[in-house]
């Protein structure tokens, strides 16, 4: 089954083309829920490897988060990225591990006026509840310095992994 042009998609995960795989397999064998073959093999080949190693494996920023955005691990390229050590991204709330401003307000991280409307909470609430993934949703995240607070431009790519979401984040 071919592809046609104007439902051409990209893979979440690592951008490639969906259609540019080769031709002549079910067209449900080549991709799930627009992720490639090559990703889901990825994924599929953490069975039997510890969850630390293989999130460090990818080559992307990834989180892993409950249903409450609570973050259980990063990987390295994540800490990496946010600057944070192992101990202070785990067991911590999306807000805190990104030092979203809002986080620190009474209440904390999801509790506040401002988080109804976290594209970061959204989407992993969306992902969890529905098991939809989200690709490179765009998000702004205003960081919590208070000396000098900046807007920091993220995509957000969503995943369920049984009862967790795999959180890729992206700086615009």
């Amino acid at each position: 089954m071919d592809v046609q042009d104007d439902e051409k998609q990209s893979c979440s995960w690592c951008g490639e083309d969906l259609d540019t795989i080769e031709i002549g397999i079910d067209i449900d064998q080549r991709f799930s829920q627009g992720i490639c073959k090559r990703c889901i093999d990825h994924f599929l080949f953490q069975k039997g490897v510890p969850l630390r190693q293989y999130l460090d494996s990818l080559p992307w920023p990834v989180l892993v988060v409950d249903g409450d955005a609570v973050v259980q691990m990063a990987n390295a390229q994540a800490r990496d990225m946010l600057g944070k050590k192992d101990f202070e991204t785990e067991e911590q709330t999306s807000g805190l591990v990104f030092e979203c401003a809002h986080a620190r307000l009474p209440g904390g991280c999801g509790r506040s006026v401002h988080c109804s409307g976290c594209t970061i909470r959204m989407s992993i609430k969306r992902t969890w509840e529905t098991g939809e993934p989200l690709n490179k949703v765009p998000a702004t995240l205003t960081t919590s310095d208070p000396e000098a607070p900046a807007k920091v431009d993220l995509l957000i790519t969503t995943y369920k992994a049984g009862d967790m979401v795999m959180l890729r984040v992206d700086r615009l």
